[in-house]
């Protein structure tokens, strides 16, 4: 029996991940006007991001094992009104170590929003819908972080620093809403699981998800590498205005989000595989054609289009790539899974921009540090398609040992004995449906990997 609730259920955690990666953007433009009115130095406002990103990222772990071990309900409404609380403290704050103290709660349930959410959109879904599932959460989450600064920008100009957090508010609630009506008796496992530690131990053993981790952490590089990058390339070097510059940097999101809805649908009729090698090739021709053009002027349409190619890359590897890691484990797995898919998207932004920055220190040419900058950008490309590559090679030998296997004599009785006798070639993954409690019996699936 599927679950009629399902897609609420997606909406309301991708509204919870499009909250998480808003918040670590819109904050930046506030920035001076918090250190004004607060009377603070350049270097100590910066502690306003640190405190929110550092919990983020230290409490992704930890978080996949409360994931896995409470029901979703709960955790997610105090995931999303904690988060909501951490934003009201902001927007009220009178001084700046208060500041410190929400931004501070905001980051410690944002990591349980963000590793919580991929898991249970993958898990309210059939195997079948699992790619749209991931196609619209891998959606929202970009749009999210792309959407910050032109949020922020629009309640600055109005409404001062304050309304930045206090956007946060109506969102925290809607999602909550939206949960209490969709997520209702789900859970992903329960205290009798074992470790999430232990469990994500065991998926890093699995080359499947090993290559395939190590490709979304290459893609994310990527992307982070390159939003540091292409600023100073259209101030230095195109002489683009802000405003257009802006409209220019929206074609990679506009592509990530388009195809990665579209690529999601595309990976439910017809597996994975191909749409993640198609994916990183796509990335990396993209990437290929900024190159040449990347160290000399040229029109505003000229770097969209190139733009657009690289965010449709993205977009495409994206959403199957995250099926593909949502699919390996069983259902008691997805927490830990996605723990350490976000603790990988985590490191991979910060490892892009720290890239091109240790790599600008010995370039004293601007004209430089923009070509071997981009040609760093093209060397993480070429690493995500080669570990997408190996992924793929695994599938193909696993799928052949499955193929030998099925020639070898089996008892009498075997369950599995009618599966090779016909021939079946597909990777079985049973999972007993969140929602299988209300029903006589519980389901299985078949994946395709």
């Amino acid at each position: 029996m599927q679950y009629e609730r399902r897609w609420l259920a997606v909406v309301a955690i991708g509204l919870s991940l499009f909250l998480s990666a808003l918040d670590a953007t819109i904050v930046a433009l506030a920035l001076p006007s918090i250190a004004h009115q607060l009377q603070l130095s350049d270097s100590l406002v910066s502690a306003v991001t640190l405190s929110y990103a550092i919990p983020l990222t230290v409490l992704i772990l930890p978080s996949g094992d409360l994931a896995s071990r409470f029901r979703v309900l709960p955790t997610f409404l105090v995931a999303v009104l904690g988060f909501g609380l951490g934003s009201l403290t902001c927007g009220l704050a009178p001084n700046f170590a208060l500041l410190l103290v929400g931004r501070v709660i905001q980051g410690c349930f944002a990591a349980l929003l963000a590793t919580q959410g991929i898991a249970v959109a993958a898990a309210v879904v059939s195997p079948g819908e699992r790619g749209r599932a991931m196609g619209i959460v891998g959606a929202l989450a970009p749009l999210g972080g792309v959407a910050g600064p032109g949020i922020g920008g629009l309640l600055l100009a109005n409404f001062g620093w304050s309304a930045i957090f206090f956007v946060n508010v109506p969102i925290c609630l809607l999602a909550a809403l939206l949960g209490i009506f969709s997520l209702r008796g789900v859970r992903l496992g329960d205290r009798r699981s074992g470790s999430a530690y232990r469990q994500m131990g065991g998926l890093l053993r699995r080359s499947q998800f090993l290559w395939g981790l190590l490709a979304f952490f290459c893609s994310v590089t990527v992307a982070g590498a390159l939003y540091y990058l292409l600023p100073f390339d259209l101030s230095g070097v195109q002489h683009i205005a802000p405003s257009l510059a802006g409209v220019v940097l929206l074609c990679v999101p506009l592509g990530m989000g388009v195809m990665g809805i579209l690529g999601g649908s595309l990976t439910d009729r017809y597996g994975a595989k191909p749409f993640i090698l198609t994916g990183s090739g796509v990335l990396l021709v993209g990437l290929l054609m900024l190159t040449l053009i990347i160290q000399a002027p040229t029109t505003a349409l000229n770097l969209a289009w190139r733009l657009l190619l690289i965010g449709i890359g993205i977009g495409l590897f994206t959403g199957p790539n995250q099926t593909l890691l949502m699919s390996v484990g069983a259902l008691e797995t997805m927490g830990a899974a996605s723990a350490l898919s976000n603790l990988g998207a985590r490191i991979g932004s910060v490892c892009g921009p720290l890239a091109l920055g240790l790599t600008w220190t010995f370039l004293a040419s601007f004209s430089a540090q923009m070509g071997i900058g981009i040609l760093v950008v093209d060397g993480f490309a070429v690493l995500n398609l080669l570990f997408a590559w190996l992924g793929w090679q695994y599938r193909g030998d696993h799928a052949a040992s499955l193929q030998r296997k099925s020639l070898k004599p089996r008892a009498r009785g075997d369950p599995m004995q009618k599966l090779f006798e016909e021939g079946e070639r597909t990777m079985e993954l049973k999972i007993v449906h969140p929602f299988a409690s209300r029903a006589k019996g519980f389901q299985e699936f078949v994946v395709d990997v």
